[in-house]
């Protein structure tokens, strides 16, 4: 190949790598109306809207002293008032007489089974989602931009900030609180706001302060609502809590931020068809060489794994890239514990991540069961919260570990020898005798067959 050709290939390849990228990001970017992130609209049992008190000392409660908030439940009668009277929500409490604890908070929604459905609605939906994939979709919004689309004119309300909460009460009789899970970032600038103003509209709002101080959140409102007063927008100083999803917008950041990192990965290279990348290693085994390849002193597999698995695994140790597949039950997790505890032997570190909170749960059960679960940092638990990750780190620091007694050298040759016996036996049952044309398999499988 000339370096013409060389040259020419090189640039295909960059040309593709960028189209792709930015196809990922595409796909990755919601910014339809879809996205209640950008077009927020209330919803009966996905949104409910805080009246009382004001936003400023809701952030201050919620998110600077790290306080729980109840919500205020009204009586039964408060269902024939709001039928028949015209009361203004934020005054109801006080019109009947009734001053809410400075703890409490007050819905717009006075209808008492509208508010305790959509207050279930809102717990059931959080919790099975942070359940199941890791992720927070509950939070509490403080401000929303109202502004115009340049092409519809359409007004247009999104959520400011976010602040990640859990919703959740001590027993069916108690009232539902809502506080700041303690290991989540605490504030963020609504993402597909972000994303939207600054891709189509070229518009930035002011970088996110430190939230120490109890007058933060006005001045930072002051100064985004000066820059949506030049561009004739509006802000609204309202809370809301609702289900929100954004996650996938972290990974689009990611990759913008990231382009050129990304772009030089082998992998990713690999992916766009790039021919001259080789991600592909030497000396990786076949499930019928396994055995004479793994020496059973070097090996610290702590369940048990077939030919299929150990290869896995020897392609993981030799730090190869590839994709498991294998329908449910068929040991995938439990050839990730193997990776996971070679590993550890061999002193590395490994980071596991997963969309799904069962398999990082399943995994660290395994790993609990036969003793490695000191060497585990749980990052995914709802309980792990920083001060916990914290103690956790000190504790592996200070802690010293008692080796365990190994198998004697004898013990490791019995087990080769027992090995070898085995494997020669299926080896022999396999070949096909002169005499009968036959393996003794293919015989004994004949010999079943007329039984039946």
């Amino acid at each position: 190949m000339s370096l013409d050709e060389f040259k020419l290939e090189n640039f295909q390849t960059d040309s593709m790598l960028k189209i792709r990228i930015e196809d990922w990001k595409s796909r990755l970017m919601d910014l339809s109306k879809r996205n209640r992130l950008l077009y927020f609209k209330p919803s009966k049992r996905g949104t409910l809207s805080i009246s009382h008190p004001d936003i400023t000392t809701i952030f201050n409660k919620l998110v600077l002293r790290k306080r729980k908030l109840e919500f205020w439940i009204p009586s039964e009668k408060a269902d024939f008032l709001e039928d028949n009277m015209n009361i203004k929500p934020d005054l109801y409490p006080f019109t009947i007489g009734i001053k809410p604890k400075i703890s409490q908070v007050i819905s717009k929604t006075l209808n008492r089974k509208d508010l305790e459905r959509t207050l279930k609605n809102l717990s059931r939906r959080s919790r099975s989602d942070y359940r199941e994939r890791g992720v927070r979709v509950l939070y509490a919004t403080f401000g929303k931009l109202i502004w115009k689309d340049p092409i519809s004119f359409e007004e247009i309300r999104s959520p400011i900030l976010l602040v990640p909460i859990i919703l959740s009460r001590a027993s069916i009789r108690d009232p539902f609180v809502i506080s700041v899970p303690p290991v989540e970032e605490e504030v963020l600038f609504n993402p597909a706001l972000q994303v939207k103003l600054e891709n189509d509209l070229k518009v930035e709002f002011p970088s996110l302060p430190d939230f120490i101080l109890k007058n933060t959140l006005e001045e930072y409102l002051n100064s985004v609502e000066e820059i949506a007063a030049n561009l004739g927008w509006k802000i609204d100083r309202s809370v809301e809590i609702g289900l929100f999803s954004y996650h996938k917008l972290v990974i689009y950041k990611d990759l913008k931020s990231n382009e050129n990192l990304i772009s030089k990965h082998p992998l990713i290279r690999a992916i766009i068809d790039d021919k001259k990348t080789n991600i592909i290693l030497d000396s990786l085994p076949n499930e019928k060489d396994i055995d004479e390849i793994e020496d059973p002193k070097q090996v610290f597999q702590v369940l048990d794994a077939d030919s299929s698995q150990r290869v896995a695994i020897r392609y993981a140790l030799n730090g190869q890239s590839f994709v498991m597949e294998g329908p449910p039950g068929t040991g995938k997790s439990q050839t990730i514990t193997n990776i996971i505890s070679e590993c550890i032997a061999q002193g590395k570190s490994v980071l596991f991540v997963s969309d799904k909170m069962a398999a990082l749960e399943i995994v660290y059960k395994r790993l609990k069961s036969v003793g490695l679960s000191h060497f585990c940092l749980e990052l995914h638990s709802n309980k792990a919260n920083k001060r916990e990750v914290v103690a956790e780190l000190k504790r592996s620091l200070d802690e010293h570990l008692i080796p365990k007694k190994m198998p004697s050298l004898e013990q490791f040759e019995r087990l080769k020898r027992q090995r070898e016996q085995l494997n020669e036996y299926v080896k022999l049952i396999h070949e096909k005798q002169a005499e009968l044309g036959k393996s003794p398999y293919e015989v004994l499988g004949y010999l079943s067959d007329l039984e039946n």
